[in-house]
Formats: C-alpha cells, sequence, structure tokens
C-alpha cells in the first residue's frame, strides 16, 4: 500500500512540476502577444525589478536569504508621448492571487493607453508563468502590495515623461486588495 501511495505522490509532483512549465510557456507566448494586440499604440516593455525579501525565510542563514525578490512588471507608454511632456500614471495589479497580466486584459490596456495613460503592471510574487519557485513566494495581503509599490517607485524614479503628481492605481479581486491596501 506504501508503495501506491509513494506513486501517487510522485505523479502528483510530476503534475505540479509540468504545470509550471506549462504556464511559463504560455507566457512566454503571451508576452509575445502583446505586442501584437497593443504595439501599435503603445511601446511595450517588460522590466526586472525588486521587492523586499521573502517574509518567512524557511532557512534564514542559508546563503541568499534576506535577498531581495525578484519580480517582473510591464510597462506601456502611448506611442503619441512626447519627450517633455508628463503624462499620468496608473498602477495596474492584475486580480486572481496566482494568476498574471495576460492579454486578457488588452482591452483594458488599449483604452488607457489611448487615453493617454502610461501604465506599469507588476507581476508581483506568487503570479503565474514565472515556475514553481516565483509561485510559492505568495504573501497573501503582505509583501505582493510592496512588489507593486515598487514598481510605481521605479517608473517616478526611471521615467522623465511620468507626472508624479497625477498617479492612479486601479485593479479588482485580488488587484483591488491590493489597490486598496496601496491607497492607506
Amino acid at each position: 500500500m506504501t508503495e501506491i501511495y509513494e506513486k501517487i505522490e510522485q505523479i502528483s509532483n510530476t503534475y505540479e512540476y509540468l504545470d509550471h512549465r506549462l504556464d511559463v510557456l504560455e507566457k512566454k507566448i503571451d508576452d509575445i502577444y502583446w505586442y501584437n494586440k497593443v504595439g501599435d499604440i503603445a511601446h511595450i516593455d517588460k522590466v526586472y525589478m525588486t521587492g523586499p525579501p521573502l517574509a518567512h525565510e524557511s532557512n534564514p542563514t542559508a546563503q541568499g536569504a534576506g535577498n531581495p525578490v525578484k519580480f517582473w512588471s510591464y510597462i506601456f507608454i502611448p506611442r503619441t508621448a512626447e519627450n517633455g511632456k508628463k503624462y499620468p500614471l496608473l498602477v495596474f495589479p492584475h486580480g486572481g492571487v496566482h494568476s498574471n497580466l495576460s492579454t486578457y486584459y488588452t482591452h483594458i490596456i488599449r483604452e488607457l493607453v489611448s487615453q493617454g495613460y502610461i501604465i506599469v503592471a507588476a507581476e508581483y510574487r506568487g503570479s503565474t508563468g514565472y515556475g514553481a519557485s516565483h509561485y510559492r513566494k505568495i504573501d497573501y495581503g503582505g509583501l505582493e502590495i510592496e512588489d507593486v509599490d515598487a514598481s510605481r517607485q521605479y517608473m517616478i524614479d526611471n521615467f522623465d515623461i511620468v507626472d508624479k503628481n497625477r498617479i492612479g492605481i486601479l485593479g479588482w479581486s485580488h488587484g483591488g486588495l491590493i489597490t486598496l491596501h496601496n491607497i492607506f
């Protein structure tokens, strides 16, 4: 009987591994698809940035413990943006907890960019499409909120066209929770 349980656990682990690998592949395809869907109206970039270290290190003395968590953020800048002018920034945390910013959101990104907004969308810790390790770093209602704020700060620090006096945030579902926490 023990052999059956071990085999079931092995199959379960293999399934989980393959599921995360498929997520990574889907994410890479979706990243290319963004250019097809909004590349005509937006400059698109995906930037690697850092947020706070893990909240609960399993081994706080291990090599790398206490290091900042790295994550990606999408940046959409209207193609009509002119140097020397300032544009409003919208921070857009995706919903779903374990989800990501996919081309499902194309209609929203297109509308906001066409209205002249710059958008930054963090793929905060726990987002799918970046492997099992990133997926497991979720800190529900905790440090993913700071990851999103780090993306806002990154835009202020690195893009002169961002008007730091006109910054908003919007989201729904888990993105709404993150939005609420970033307001207060």
